[in-house]
């Protein structure tokens, strides 16, 4: 039988953790939609809508920043220190009701710039409120980035794998690893694509080959964009069977075998 010390224990610990879940409560009270989006410096397309959704019972004030994204050593890096003036979104700042939803205008306004896609992110962040007095309560802020792509629709990507290695996991498995050109004048996304990984032991046989489709490669390792005239390095959460074999990988149209 449960000595009734331990069971008074376990039940204020039931509380404090049914209370802290509680408190937690707002971090499935706001809902961005979409995450992604594909705009082109000119036309209807110039422009599109991004929807907060506010759940939670209280009202939520957020506002809207925008920074512009680089490629720095193959990975996307949001400057912080510059404002994307290309870019335009409306309303900069929004309090929502509670189970009410906010539309963001998200507007290209700046020129065209013929073979040169531009590329941002669009935090849309909760502000903090004022509590009342004596109320010991946590606030959970919530910050959503909206990657925003800006195109030619004149122009074409054009992906090529340059490099595949046998990379490390966090848990020090082996992965692949790709390096993707683009050559075109505009962003493209690698899982647009169908590629094939194939690697070779150290006598030439094969230790693995496997063809993914554009499916299978968001869930490996996300859409994987590539702005225009820039590189990345990509890492593929698939496990490989050999550490020490050698990597190649092809990249192919999804629309051909």
């Amino acid at each position: 039988m449960m000595n009734s010390r331990f069971a008074r224990h376990a039940a204020h610990a039931l509380v404090s953790l049914t209370a802290l879940l509680a408190t937690a409560t707002p971090a499935l009270a706001l809902n961005v939609q979409p995450v992604v989006v594909d705009l082109q410096t000119t036309g209807r397309r110039a422009s599109a809508i991004v929807t907060l959704q506010n759940t939670f019972p209280d009202t939520v004030p957020v506002e809207v920043t925008v920074h512009p994204v680089n490629v720095v050593n193959g990975e996307l890096q949001e400057d912080e220190n510059a404002e994307g003036d290309d870019l335009l979104v409306f309303p900069s700042q929004a309090t929502l009701a509670a189970n009410q939803s906010q539309a963001f205008r998200v507007q290209w306004i700046g020129q065209p710039a013929a073979g040169e896609s531009k590329h941002f992110y669009v935090t849309i962040a909760q502000l903090p409120v004022t509590m009342p007095d004596g109320q010991n309560t946590i606030q959970v802020l919530h910050r959503f980035k909206v990657l925003v792509s800006v195109g030619s629709a004149s122009e074409t990507p054009s992906l090529k794998i340059v490099e595949a290695t046998i990379g490390k996991d966090a848990q020090g498995k082996p992965q692949p690893v790709v390096k993707v050109t683009n050559d075109g004048g505009t962003y493209g996304y690698l899982a647009s694509n169908r590629m094939t990984v194939v690697e070779r032991r150290g006598d030439g046989t094969e230790a693995y080959r496997k063809t993914f489709e554009p499916e299978e490669i968001r869930e490996s390792m996300g859409l994987g964009l590539v702005p225009s005239k820039a590189s990345r390095i990509l890492p593929m959460n698939v496990e490989l069977p050999d550490s020490s074999g050698t990597l190649s990988v092809e990249l192919n149209s999804a629309g051909r075998k």
